[in-house]
């Protein structure tokens, strides 16, 4: 006979780890897509002139993974990323991370690894 309460507590835990990570996942694309829009022109206006910095310009460049675009000047440099939101993304990132990774555990579970189980035994023998 099958425990209905532990059968439909594993169908629930999948479900809350299933919300978590599309939660994780929707958040982490919403973090992308407004530092992303943050740097699509910062390199340009840089060109321009219309970043100050400490100098003449050196270089500018641009990273896609989190999106930051910075400009190098003599004295110092400029980014459109702060450091908090850096850490926010990587932060969703780890979290969009573990929860797909507890979900396909929890969707294929692996056989119970204890000592009492051996091959061609089975458990509890």
């Amino acid at each position: 006979m099958t425990n209905n309460r532990a059968a439909g507590g594993g169908r629930r835990r999948a479900v809350l780890l299933g919300l978590v990570a599309l939660l994780s996942l929707a958040a982490t694309g919403t973090v992308y897509g407004l530092l992303y829009a943050r740097s699509s022109d910062f390199d340009e206006r840089c060109e321009r002139g219309l970043v100050t910095g400490g100098g003449h310009l050196l270089e500018t460049g641009a990273s896609w993974l989190p999106p930051d675009a910075w400009c190098r000047f003599e004295e110092q440099s400029v980014s459109t990323t702060p450091f908090w939101a850096l850490l926010l993304f990587y932060a969703l990132l780890t979290a969009v991370v573990w929860s797909v990774t507890a979900l396909a555990r929890t969707l294929r579970p692996r056989p119970y690894s204890g000592l009492e189980w051996q091959p061609g035994h089975g458990q509890g023998w």
